[in-house]
C-alpha cells in the first residue's frame, strides 16, 4: 500500500508544476516510456511524485538523475548494470522492472540480468559492463571498493567512468530509499515480470 496519495496536476503549486513539467518534457517521459512514468490521471510514478513534496530538492535530483544519463562518458549498458545491482539489493520492484526495460534496450543480455537477480558474477567479453558490475556490488554489499576491484575499473573505464557508477549508485540508492519508503503506486499499465527471480523468492 502506498504511503502517499498521489498528486494530480491540478492540485500543484507553481514548484511542484514545475518539477512535474520537468518531468514530462524530460526524454525518459518520451515515446513508449510516457506510460510508464504518468498514470491514466495523470499523476506521476516512481520517485517523482514523493519527490514533488520538497519540489525544489526534487527538481535537482530530476536534474542529476537525466545527467547521469545525457551527460555522462559511462556507457549506457555499464549503467544500467550498476542500477539493477542497486534495484536488487533494495529489492526494489518497480525499479528493477523500468531499468530492466532500459537494460535490454541497450544491450544487456537476459544472462546478465538473471545473474545480477540472483547475485552471482556477470559473465561478459565487455569489461567495462564486469567493471561496472563489481564496484557496484562492492559498494552496495560491502560499503567500500577492494583495492584490486577499484585498479581493474580504473584500467577499464577510466576515472571519470568509475566515478559515474559511484555516482549511478549513490543516487539509484537514493531513488530506491523513495520507492521502498513509500511504495508510490505503479504505472496504469501492467508491468510484465521480466526475469527470473521474483524478488521476493531471494532473502536482502
Amino acid at each position: 500500500m502506498s504511503g502517499l496519495t498521489p498528486l494530480l496536476p491540478d492540485s500543484l503549486d507553481a514548484d511542484q508544476r514545475a518539477l512535474y513539467d520537468a518531468v514530462i518534457a524530460s526524454p525518459r517521459a518520451q515515446g513508449p516510456g510516457r506510460n510508464l512514468l504518468i498514470r491514466d490521471d495523470g499523476t506521476l510514478t516512481g520517485p517523482f511524485d514523493p519527490w514533488l513534496r520538497s519540489p525544489i530538492i526534487g527538481g535537482l535530483l530530476e536534474k542529476v538523475g537525466m545527467a547521469l544519463r545525457t551527460d555522462a562518458t559511462l556507457p549506457a549498458a555499464a549503467r544500467e548494470i550498476a542500477i539493477l545491482v542497486v534495484a536488487r539489493a533494495w529489492n526494489a520492484d518497480f525499479e528493477w522492472w523500468i531499468h530492466g526495460i532500459i537494460a535490454r534496450s541497450v544491450g544487456v543480455s537476459d544472462g546478465i540480468i538473471d545473474a545480477i537477480g540472483h547475485r552471482q558474477p556477470i559473465a561478459s567479453d565487455d569489461a567495462s559492463l564486469v567493471a561496472a558490475h563489481d564496484v557496484a556490488v562492492e559498494l552496495v554489499h560491502h560499503r567500500r571498493i577492494a583495492p584490486e576491484t577499484l585498479s581493474r575499473a580504473m584500467e577499464t573505464l577510466g576515472e571519470r567512468g568509475v566515478v559515474e557508477v559511484v555516482m549511478n549508485v549513490g543516487f539509484y540508492q537514493l531513488v530506491s530509499g523513495t520507492l521502498e519508503g513509500f511504495h508510490p503506486p505503479g504505472p496504469s499499465i501492467d508491468l510484465p515480470v521480466i526475469g527470473p527471480p521474483k524478488l521476493e523468492e531471494l532473502a536482502p
